[in-house]
């Protein structure tokens, strides 16, 4: 009998790392125009990409939309410090 209540084994990663994912920006701007999941969500071959991009898509929610993600092509301090106020709302 396979057990379901076991985790999977997690790595500590920071907030910079997770918003730097390319799947994180892919959630987020997937979530502020308004699309759905991608068919392919359950294909992704890697659990961190799945978990980035849901974070992605989180943030988006919980953020004001003129908030951007990036400044310069670098995440902006803005961006990392709503993260850090919402955070217990980000999975």
């Amino acid at each position: 009998m396979k057990r379901t209540d076991q985790q999977v084994p997690t790595v500590p990663i920071s907030i910079q790392e997770i918003m730097s994912a390319p799947l994180f920006e892919r959630g987020v701007n997937d979530a502020r125009a308004g699309r759905g999941y991608p068919g392919d969500y359950d294909l992704w071959a890697h659990t961190n990409d799945r978990w980035a991009y849901e974070r992605g898509r989180q943030w988006a929610l919980l953020v004001p939309r003129h908030v951007p993600l990036r400044r310069n092509g670098r995440i902006s301090n803005q961006a990392i410090a709503l993260f850090c106020e919402h955070d217990a709302d980000i999975l």
